[in-house]
């Protein structure tokens, strides 16, 4: 069962502690939302098929593939390396403001024709 209470800024917060699974929490403008948040998300909790997307609500397309091209690619040869960070530049270009969690068959496929005509891709 979720706990939802006011918070002092007027936002409604649920909580949500079940066995087996971890803490999980979200603030909302409104009780119903709220409600209906964790009404949802303890169902996906009972079916098993729960996944914590506040990961992947933060980190952008733009962020991840900074961070792989400043991690990652280094340790591949040259060649690669140029060819990695031009792609990488064109899909930022594109999608880059987007959240991982944001990306659909939608997104992707109404960029692809822009993306992928260019040059390097």
């Amino acid at each position: 069962m979720a706990t939802i209470v006011k918070t002092s800024s007027g936002t409604w917060k649920a909580l949500i502690r079940k066995t087996g699974w971890p803490a999980t929490t979200k603030t909302f403008r409104t009780k119903r939302d709220a409600e209906d948040w964790a009404r949802r998300t303890e169902d996906e909790m009972v079916r098993g098929v729960y996944i914590q997307r506040a990961p992947a609500e933060r980190m952008t397309v733009e962020a991840t593939l900074t961070r792989y091209l400043k991690e990652v690619t280094p340790t591949k040869r040259e060649s690669t390396q140029v060819g990695e960070h031009k792609k990488a530049q064109v899909i930022i270009r594109h999608l880059g403001k987007y959240s991982l969690a944001a990306l659909n068959a939608a997104v992707r496929a109404r960029s692809a024709p822009t993306r992928w005509s260019m040059p390097g891709c």
